[in-house]
């Protein structure tokens, strides 16, 4: 999609706390790692396997979320450990959003776990 944002003001989240967003009103996120300027999220794959997750980071600098811009897409992300690697590669800026899947941030909703 290519989409630019703009910055938003970080919410404050907590591992386990549930986002919905306007794409996927339907698919909450699961919150599994943050940091000043990035959240990692995840949830269940559709009509996968238990444990097949798929993930979004959100962006808050530039009001995004999306994939990291590695090969495929493809991060490992099913555990927190893992989760809070993604964070950090973001913040040293070894990573980034992907340009290419990227879409501006639409926070619909947010639960605590």
């Amino acid at each position: 999609m290519n989409a630019t944002g703009t910055p938003t003001t970080p919410i404050t989240f907590e591992p386990g706390d549930r986002i919905r967003f306007g794409l996927e009103p339907r698919r909450p996120y699961t919150v599994r790692a943050t940091s000043e300027h990035f959240v990692v999220c995840t949830r269940q794959r559709d009509f996968a396997p238990k444990g097949d997750v798929v993930y979004t980071v959100i962006d808050w600098r530039n009001g995004i979320r999306g994939p990291i811009n590695v090969i495929g897409q493809s991060w490992d992300v099913r555990t927190d450990e893992q989760c809070q690697l993604v964070v950090a590669d973001l913040d040293a800026g070894r990573s980034k959003i992907s340009h290419r899947n990227r879409v501006q941030l639409d926070i619909l909703d947010r639960g605590q776990s």
